[in-house]
Protein backbone atom coordinates (compact mmCIF):
# COMPACT_ATOMS: atom_id res chain seq x y z
CA UNK A 1 0.00 0.00 0.00
CA UNK A 2 1.27 3.21 -0.98
CA UNK A 3 1.78 6.01 1.56
CA UNK A 4 -0.86 8.55 0.58
CA UNK A 5 -3.53 5.69 0.36
CA UNK A 6 -2.64 4.40 4.16
CA UNK A 7 -2.50 8.09 4.83
CA UNK A 8 -6.22 8.62 3.73
CA UNK A 9 -7.29 5.15 5.36
CA UNK A 10 -5.83 6.28 8.38
CA UNK A 11 -7.57 9.72 8.30
CA UNK A 12 -10.52 7.99 7.87
CA UNK A 13 -10.88 6.23 10.79
CA UNK A 14 -10.25 9.53 12.85
CA UNK A 15 -12.28 11.84 10.80
CA UNK A 16 -16.04 11.15 11.13
CA UNK A 17 -17.30 13.45 8.34
CA UNK A 18 -14.97 11.23 5.95
CA UNK A 19 -16.19 8.27 7.26
CA UNK A 20 -19.80 9.12 6.20
CA UNK A 21 -18.89 10.24 3.00
CA UNK A 22 -17.20 7.41 2.26
CA UNK A 23 -20.42 5.31 2.97
CA UNK A 24 -22.75 7.55 1.27
CA UNK A 25 -20.38 6.85 -1.77
CA UNK A 26 -20.04 2.99 -1.20
CA UNK A 27 -24.34 3.24 -0.91
CA UNK A 28 -24.31 5.45 -4.28
CA UNK A 29 -21.58 2.76 -5.99
CA UNK A 30 -24.63 -0.06 -4.97
CA UNK A 31 -26.88 1.39 -5.72
CA UNK A 32 -25.88 2.24 -9.31
CA UNK A 33 -24.71 -1.12 -9.64
CA UNK A 34 -28.60 -2.63 -8.87
CA UNK A 35 -29.86 -0.27 -11.38
CA UNK A 36 -27.56 -1.62 -14.19
CA UNK A 37 -27.83 -5.09 -13.52
CA UNK A 38 -32.39 -4.09 -13.53
CA UNK A 39 -31.58 -2.00 -16.90
CA UNK A 40 -29.78 -5.22 -18.45
CA UNK A 41 -32.47 -7.44 -17.83
CA UNK A 42 -35.01 -5.22 -19.15
CA UNK A 43 -32.81 -4.98 -21.97
CA UNK A 44 -32.88 -8.81 -22.45
CA UNK A 45 -36.64 -9.02 -22.06
CA UNK A 46 -37.17 -6.26 -24.70
CA UNK A 47 -35.26 -7.84 -27.45
CA UNK A 48 -37.57 -11.14 -26.59
CA UNK A 49 -40.68 -9.65 -26.75
CA UNK A 50 -43.08 -9.79 -30.14
CA UNK A 51 -45.44 -7.34 -28.19
CA UNK A 52 -45.59 -3.61 -29.15
CA UNK A 53 -47.22 -2.55 -26.34
CA UNK A 54 -44.82 -4.36 -24.20
CA UNK A 55 -41.94 -3.18 -25.90
CA UNK A 56 -43.13 0.22 -25.54
CA UNK A 57 -43.55 -0.15 -21.72
CA UNK A 58 -39.98 -1.93 -21.27
CA UNK A 59 -38.26 1.08 -23.55
CA UNK A 60 -39.90 3.58 -21.04
CA UNK A 61 -38.67 1.88 -17.75
CA UNK A 62 -34.90 1.61 -19.80
CA UNK A 63 -35.11 5.23 -20.19
CA UNK A 64 -36.07 5.96 -16.81
CA UNK A 65 -33.27 3.62 -14.97
CA UNK A 66 -31.09 5.22 -17.60
CA UNK A 67 -32.03 8.79 -16.40
CA UNK A 68 -31.32 7.36 -12.64
CA UNK A 69 -27.69 6.17 -13.55
CA UNK A 70 -27.30 9.37 -15.15
CA UNK A 71 -28.20 11.57 -11.97
CA UNK A 72 -26.09 8.83 -10.02
CA UNK A 73 -23.14 9.36 -11.70
CA UNK A 74 -23.28 12.79 -11.70
CA UNK A 75 -23.45 12.55 -7.95
CA UNK A 76 -20.90 10.32 -7.88
CA UNK A 77 -18.78 12.43 -10.13
CA UNK A 78 -19.32 15.42 -7.59
CA UNK A 79 -18.81 13.51 -4.60
CA UNK A 80 -15.64 12.56 -5.38
CA UNK A 81 -14.04 16.21 -6.11
CA UNK A 82 -15.01 17.12 -2.23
Amino acid sequence: MKYSKGLKKLSALFDPDLRAHQRKKGKIKEGLKKIRHKQKELEKKLAATDSELEQRQLQEKISILTTQRAKGLELMKELEQE
